[in-house]
């Protein structure tokens, strides 16, 4: 797989003339939220999360693991210079977004989306779940915030049934409580986040999608790995702000070639046990290279996108490896004495 340096740029959000310029396909630059690193996504994928928000409408965001669907949800929702700078763009009012996280694992039956049998002073009651407790937050906070309610992986759910409980809460009129109380729900984001489109990695979706809850996402937004190019430019652009030394281009190229090659493998089935390549990882491997200069790349590539491979695996990764950077040293002699490749 031959592979160069882009030539498109990169638009950062913050430049309302730079932004302006971007086309849908071009990459914007997000300020990277609470704990990450600065973002790059496509300008369409930003703004389809952004009018959803805005309009109070359901989205579904799905996408293979480390397509960045979770940077890309708390870049908009709780980094205001994003999600403001864009909402100036679009020409939407400008007001903050207020997000409430729903951790889906948590309920285990759809009685549990309403609440909890809890215990104080040593005797029972009825406690309103998280979701509700947002709702009404949720539905008192339209005027002056967006209100988003997240559904953190609602493809690793207990059951398909938890899903379908769902239903009457994502009214986008009113929405109607178990005892007879009633909320607005107009205005009120919902985002829900799944693998639901990259489904051949089972582990990722526990449940099939609950075919009239996948009805109300009248949204939907399907990220995918940036092209290879582009990859190599967004490693460039983030390793220099991290000061990271790029000695040869040709480097980055490579390690980015590996991801490439792991990612075809783990398509075809095989490789399951190894972690998808990320923006992050190829800067650990890019960096572990200065900061270890005494190891060999086979043992830092062992240490980042190659680690985690189980001992079946691990017979494979020599030939991987190969494929990018030639046959590492005794590497054959080590698979054939079941050893590790250390």
């Amino acid at each position: 797989m031959e592979m160069s340096v882009s030539t498109s740029q990169v638009f950062p959000v913050w430049d309302p003339a730079a932004y302006a310029m971007a086309g849908p396909t071009d990459l914007i630059e997000l300020r990277p939220p609470p704990g990450g690193q600065p973002l790059l996504l496509e300008k369409a994928s930003i703004e389809t999360l952004v009018r959803a928000i805005v309009r109070g409408k359901a989205l579904h965001v799905s996408g293979w693991t480390g397509t960045a669907k979770t940077s890309l949800i708390k870049a908009i929702c709780l980094v205001p210079e994003n999600f403001c700078a864009v909402c100036e763009a679009l020409g939407f009012t400008v007001k903050p977004v207020r997000l409430f996280e729903i951790e889906m694992v948590t309920f285990e039956t759809p009685g549990e989306l309403l609440f909890r049998r809890a215990l104080k002073e040593s005797s029972t009651y009825d406690e309103e779940s998280t979701l509700v407790r947002a709702l009404q937050a949720a539905s008192q906070a339209r005027e002056s915030h967006y209100p988003v309610i997240w559904l953190k992986e609602i493809g690793r759910v207990h059951s398909a049934s938890i899903q379908g409980g769902l239903l009457n809460l994502m009214d986008p009129a009113e929405i109607v409580l178990w005892d007879g109380r009633r909320l607005d729900g107009r205005a009120i984001a919902w985002v829900a986040d799944s693998n639901y489109q990259a489904e051949r990695d089972a582990t990722h979706v526990l449940v099939t999608f609950d075919e009239a809850l996948q009805r109300r996402f009248v949204n939907h937004l399907t990220l995918d790995y940036l092209a290879p190019e582009q990859e190599v430019e967004v490693v460039l652009r983030l390793a220099r702000e991290a000061s990271i030394r790029v000695d040869e281009v040709d480097l980055v190229m490579r390690i980015i070639k590996l991801g490439q090659v792991i990612r075809r493998h783990r398509a075809d089935g095989t490789l399951q046990s190894l972690s998808p390549p990320t923006i992050p990882a190829y800067l650990e491997m890019l960096e572990m290279t200065q900061a270890l200069p005494h190891w060999s790349l086979f043992q830092i590539a062992k240490a980042t996108l190659l680690g985690n491979a189980s001992r079946d695996d691990q017979k494979l990764i020599p030939g991987v490896f190969n494929e990018v950077f030639g046959m590492p040293p005794a590497a054959e002699d080590d698979v054939l004495m079941g050893g590790n490749l250390f």
